[in-house]
């Protein structure tokens, strides 16, 4: 749609913008040949938009690409003043400072307590930001044609009450820039906005670099979803709280988190204050640190907000727990886990919370993505399939079928996997996380669920010598084990590894507990020990005395 024709146009004339020419060195506008290559489309095609007799326009890009740096050099070309508008004092912050660093120019504040542009001088500087709940207050003060473009950060608020009335006092072009341009009450932005100017999709941002490689693991815990209600098109709070504040899942969702985490600043989104802070003190109780993680919520000023964030930016804190306060407006590039420990149902709610971790940083490989999905729920839950998948609505119900499946038997698949199976028809090549959180040993009654391993090696190179003598060793059957690929025979190795490290019961201990008629499960190393050493001089008791 975007040719070079149109791309080359929209440098021409514009209702709204300043006219620019590419060549001319000493128009002011060095800054423009900073931007990134979608970032200088979706500035030629608001020009396009524009100058084509729209009043309104909407930029879509996901969390992490900059849509400030975009927002901010349209208003340093704009012709005439210019109101950006948000909904929170972090992001009334975030957007000034980016402005004034990027137009190097004065940046007035409306906020509470602050009046950069309703001064009683009636001075007025070029550029705005305003608090959407101040401005509501204050709009009769400031003249209707007072500004030339009003840009709305996190436009997908645009719909409210708050935001209509203030956008209908203004005579201005509008623009909306958004990483998530549908609305879980299904209002749509049509009413606001007549025209998507620009669309760019995380995937595509993935693959072109712009924003860090993602591993998306769906995790089963016994949480029972299956009766919650549903109200204000999310699960109802008081419903999943009551379910996920139990201690079992507490630790269910805690435990997970600390094992991935590696050294990774971690951000947790908790479906409730009180599930927040629950969460946070059974992290910091697992971790045996009272300072490892810490949890914030709405309720929070942004004055106590403030130092929390500074001891997490810097690494003081390792993981911050949140109910909804940071899905949108929060940049912190180092995070590299994020954790959603809740049930969702807006895809864009979704694509928020795993877009805190989405940012490039020096030496961050990846994100992991952690989600603790129900199996057993009534609604259609958004998960990361939905922001990775295809726009063919046939493979993207395959891809969640997949996850679902996997879930729903307790193991973690990487939805990237989920995908690449629907899409091909064949098994993914990266390596899965298995959780089998419904028991607190992850195998079955015999020490490992070898049918599972068995089932999912297709083709390959064989098991090796050395594999199949080490898992000899550990009490596995030779004949099931033969049957495995090389690579699953390493996955394999690596659980029972895992289970080593936790200090579990071995194989061959399962086994010999299981023909003494006890149940492996939950049995530790030493205790299995113990209780073979029991049972066989009980047996030997009973064999002399007959």
């Amino acid at each position: 749609m975007r040719t070079q024709a149109r791309i080359a146009a929209a440098y021409t004339t514009s209702s709204a913008l300043a006219t620019r020419a590419p060549d001319d060195k000493n128009c002011g506008f060095q800054k423009s040949m900073n931007l990134r290559p979608y970032q200088s489309t979706a500035l030629h095609a608001v020009r396009e938009t524009y100058r084509e007799g729209h009043r309104s326009a909407l930029v879509v890009m996901p969390t992490g690409t900059g849509k400030t740096v975009l927002f901010a050099e349209i208003a340093r070309l704009a012709k005439g003043p210019v109101l950006v508008l948000a909904h929170r004092q972090e992001l009334v912050e975030q957007a000034r400072k980016k402005i004034a660093e990027w137009c190097q120019d004065v940046v007035a504040v409306e906020m509470a307590g602050q009046r950069g542009f309703t001064k009683p001088d009636h001075s007025r500087p070029k550029i705005a930001v305003a608090s959407i709940q101040t401005l509501r207050r204050r709009c009769h003060e400031i003249p209707r044609d007072a500004f030339k473009i009003v840009i709305v950060d996190e436009a997908h608020h645009a719909t409210s009450d708050s935001y209509r009335e203030v956008l209908d006092h203004f005579d201005a072009h509008l623009l909306g820039v958004t990483a998530t341009p549908d609305r879980s009450d299904r209002v749509p932005l049509g009413e606001i906005f007549s025209s998507v100017a620009f669309s760019y999709d995380m995937r595509a941002a993935i693959q072109d670099g712009w924003l860090c490689p993602i591993r998306s693991f769906l995790v089963q815990t016994q949480a029972d979803f299956s009766g919650v209600r549903k109200i204000a098109g999310e699960l109802a709070t008081r419903d999943v709280e009551d379910i996920l504040t139990q201690d079992l899942h507490l630790a269910e969702i805690a435990a997970p988190i600390l094992r991935e985490r590696g050294e990774r600043p971690a951000i947790v989104f908790a479906a409730s204050v009180a599930h927040a802070h629950a969460l946070c003190r059974v992290m910091n109780e697992m971790a045996g640190d009272e300072d490892f993680a810490a949890a914030l919520d709405g309720s929070n000023s942004y004055e106590l907000r403030a130092p929390v964030l500074d001891r997490f930016r810097s690494g003081e804190i390792q993981a911050l727990v949140n109910c909804s306060l940071f899905t949108e407006g929060f940049d912190v590039p180092q995070i590299a886990l994020v954790a959603i420990a809740r049930p969702v149902l807006s895809r864009s709610f979704y694509a928020q919370m795993v877009g805190r971790g989405t940012r490039i940083a020096p030496g961050k490989e990846d994100l992991i993505v952690l989600d603790f999905v129900p199996g057993n729920c009534r609604h259609s839950l958004a998960q990361a399939v939905d922001i990775f998948a295809s726009t063919n609505p046939e493979v993207q119900a395959r891809a969640r079928r997949i996850a679902q499946e996997a879930s729903a038997e307790g193991q973690a698949i990487a939805l990237e996997q989920a995908l690449e199976l629907a899409q091909q028809e064949q098994e993914a090549q990266e390596t899965t996380v298995v959780y089998q959180l419904k028991k607190r040993d992850p195998f079955a009654a015999v020490g490992i669920d070898l049918d599972f391993y068995v089932k999912r090696s297709r083709g390959g190179e064989r098991a090796t010598q050395e594999q199949l003598h080490h898992f000899k060793r550990a009490g596995l059957p030779t004949e099931l084990v033969g049957q495995l690929s090389s690579r699953q025979a390493h996955d394999l190795r690596e659980a029972l590894l895992d289970r080593k490290a936790v200090g579990l019961c071995t194989p061959k201990q399962a086994k010999q507990l299981l023909a003494f008629g006890i149940d492996p499960r939950d049995i530790f190393y030493d205790e299995a020990k113990l209780l073979i050493k029991e049972q066989k001089a009980a047996a030997r008791e009973r064999a002399e005395g007959e």
